[in-house]
């Protein structure tokens, strides 16, 4: 959920919290003010009618003379003074049903010491109604200035927050491996300068990381390169003499074959940190079919060597937009993985279809977990002879190019699918 957007709900989850605990009170409220009014009214009428009981020798029709019901009762004896007021329900003739009344009785004792009885009735209906019409104009007045306000709320917040997201649209096409700083566009609002301020110091420092680690990175694989070059050329000319005995030449051998697998762990770890770094921009389109072929080819003589068959599928011309050299990396590397990894007298089957290229190749039942032989330096018991970077290359050239790559095993049969329709 945007935050413009969790911020008009709340304001309007509050509003609304506001307004029914604001309309309750005031409703209470206006409800008490028109019974005060009300009890004041049957208040003044008893006083005319006590009046009239105390000063006249005849008691009138008041239902005539005030418009609702009134019911005096003269007794002869004295009665007790007592008084009150409150809600009753009966029937309405006017209506034909039971309605609410406000009932005021009074029983007391005239000046001429004759007892009497008032009882007076007067129909809350229209006060009832009254309220009601004021209720219900203050809610949609309320309901009307609260989607204003929310308009109004969403437009300024809106344009307030449009720094932020020129921010944000900045942080993700900034690219760190780019000598170009971060570029990010002024604001009037003090938090927000100092967000710019705080990521503009940071970026900064990052890249001045990056670049130095980049450069220790390349400068290290380069020079490791030379000394191991040179290790393996000296090895290579010991091996020649022929005065080592059988254990000599098992030592420089063991040597020789460290060199090599040293040699190669510092390439693929290079390959990996320019990769990573997205060091190979260059994209051209690349006829699948011809590097697989091409590939093949430069492994036949340890195709034939160890009887393998290899059959091919190809569909129509099948191109993907890759960079050159990652691609024959990328399918030397699948290749060489379906070949190392097989057994004498094996076979490999190449599948190229629109969306998505399949090797499968047979080879020893898998004793390890298939997603653990994609991170670095994780390999099958029975390959010794790798450095455990090969898939990992692959992984991460295929999440380059948004590629997926599924890994299968069924009794001895080994299958890589890789997706990129």
């Amino acid at each position: 959920m945007k935050l413009l957007t969790r911020t008009s709900l709340s304001y309007i989850l509050i509003s609304v919290v506001v307004f029914i605990i604001s309309g309750l009170v005031f409703f209470n409220l206006l409800h008490t003010i028109f019974k005060r009014q009300l009890d004041a009214t049957l208040t003044e009428e008893k006083m005319l009618v006590e009046q009239t009981i105390n000063y006249s020798d005849s008691v009138p029709d008041f239902r005539l003379v005030f418009g609702h019901m009134i019911d005096v009762t003269i007794l002869n004896a004295p009665q007790q003074k007592k008084s009150y007021i409150k809600d009753t329900l009966m029937y309405d003739s006017d209506l034909g049903s039971f309605a609410s009344f406000r009932h005021l009785f009074t029983e007391n004792t005239s000046i001429k010491q004759k007892g009497y009885t008032i009882n007076i009735y007067k129909p809350l209906r229209d006060s009832e109604n009254l309220i009601a019409d004021i209720v219900i104009s203050l809610a949609l007045v309320f309901i009307s200035l609260l989607l204003l306000l929310v308009i109004v709320n969403y437009f300024i917040t809106r344009r307030i927050w449009i720094p932020f997201y020129r921010i944000l649209h900045n942080l993700s096409i900034y690219e760190i491996n780019q000598a170009k700083p971060l570029e990010l566009a002024g604001s009037e609002i003090y938090e927000f300068k100092l967000l710019m301020t705080a990521l503009e110091k940071m970026s900064k420092k990052i890249q001045f990381d990056y670049m130095n680690l980049k450069e220790f990175n390349e400068n290290a694989a380069h020079e490791l390169q030379t000394p191991l070059a040179i290790i393996k050329s000296k090895l290579e000319l010991l091996i020649q003499k022929e005065n080592l005995d059988e254990n000599q030449l098992q030592l420089i051998s063991g040597i020789f074959e460290a060199t090599t697998r040293m040699s190669k762990l510092n390439q693929g770890l290079l390959l990996i940190s320019k990769i990573e770094n997205n060091q190979f921009n260059q994209t051209e389109n690349i006829n699948l079919a011809q590097i697989l072929d091409k590939t093949i080819e430069h492994f036949e003589e340890m195709i034939d060597h160890r009887g393998i068959t290899v059959s091919k599928v190809y569909q129509n011309h099948v191109t993907l937009m890759m960079n050159p050299i990652l691609a024959e990396i990328f399918i030397t590397n699948l290749v060489s993985n379906a070949i190392r990894h097989n057994i004498l007298n094996g076979r490999i089957d190449l599948i190229v279809k629109h969306d998505s290229l399949t090797i499968t190749n047979t080879g020893q039942l898998l004793k390890t977990d298939p997603g653990e032989l994609f991170q670095r330096f994780r390999k099958s018991e029975s390959s010794n002879d790798s450095v455990g970077l090969g898939l990992s290359i692959v992984q991460k050239i295929a999440g380059l190019y948004q590629m997926k790559v599924v890994y299968q095993h069924h009794e001895g049969l080994h299958t890589l699918i890789i997706s990129f329709g």
